[in-house]
């Protein structure tokens, strides 16, 4: 079974594809200098979000993440940390009313509590619109890097997660997205993507008995595509473990990640 296995199920018409790894990661064998001290300049979580702790799966993550959305607009919710987001990403959100709620303390399971209320960091003392505290933030994503300053945000609670909606691009198709997950009615997930569109909901774990998920769901059949992803991730992390002990410095641990991602952080 290759690393990145997906489990499939037809949940509210639409399917659904789950890698659940448990306790045991995409990637097994991991730098040694992950658990040594930096020098100062780029390092693996600068660059990667990847640390000692959530290591180099997080990079073969947004890898998968980015790859499966290829030629659609990428929209995401950093659940709760919008304004660390909107911070790390230099920009603001569209404010809306609903994110997507994923809880992954069960290594073999997930609880998928669908849209529930948006909620965020913003100072309750600050009552207008700009910085409401309930309600999250949906950011535009034009790099992988991006997704990558989303993980920055968020990787500093228990478990955290981002949700990402890859639609057909155009601002008529984005007004559309916003007002699906705006107003006082439950948006139900069928509903928000259409046809070929993709919904990716990325949970990562970060204390003890939480646990990673990658939850995928489209009207279309992703199974060939995340097949042949799985495939080629399996050869690329085959590849870096093979030579994980000859990467002598963090320099080189940064040149190798690209091809363990399978993307290069600032092209589309």
């Amino acid at each position: 079974m290759h690393p990145l296995h997906f489990q499939h199920s037809k949940e509210r018409d639409i399917n659904v594809y789950r890698y659940l790894p448990g306790t045991r990661t995409a990637v097994t064998r991991h730098w040694p200098g992950l658990f040594q001290e930096w020098p100062p300049g780029p390092t693996p979580f600068t660059e990667y979000a990847v640390n000692n702790n959530n290591m180099e799966e997080v990079a073969v993550y947004t890898g998968l993440v980015w790859r499966l959305t290829a030629g659609l607009a990428r929209y995401a919710i950093p659940t709760y940390y919008r304004e660390e987001a909107a911070q790390a990403l230099g920009r603001e959100p569209v404010l809306v009313d609903w994110e997507y709620d994923i809880e992954a303390d069960d290594p073999h399971a997930v609880g998928d509590n669908g849209f529930v209320p948006g909620r965020s960091t913003a100072d309750s003392r600050r009552p207008d619109a700009r910085h409401a505290v309930d309600r999250a933030g949906l950011f535009d994503l034009s790099a992988p890097r991006d997704l990558v300053r989303l993980l920055h945000a968020v990787l500093s609670d228990a478990s955290s997660e981002v949700t990402l909606f890859a639609v057909a691009p155009g601002p008529a198709r984005l007004k559309e997205l916003v007002a699906s997950l705006s107003g006082s009615s439950r948006p139900s997930l069928p509903s928000v993507i259409r046809d070929a569109e993709v919904f990716v909901d990325l949970t990562i774990g970060i204390d003890v008995d939480y646990y990673d998920a990658v939850s995928v769901a489209s009207h279309a059949d992703l199974q060939p595509r995340l097949d042949a992803l799985a495939i080629d991730f399996a050869r690329r992390i085959e590849a870096f473990e093979g030579c994980v002990d000859n990467l002598t410095d963090v320099g080189a641990f940064l040149r190798a990640i690209p091809e363990l991602s399978g993307i290069d952080l600032d092209v589309e």
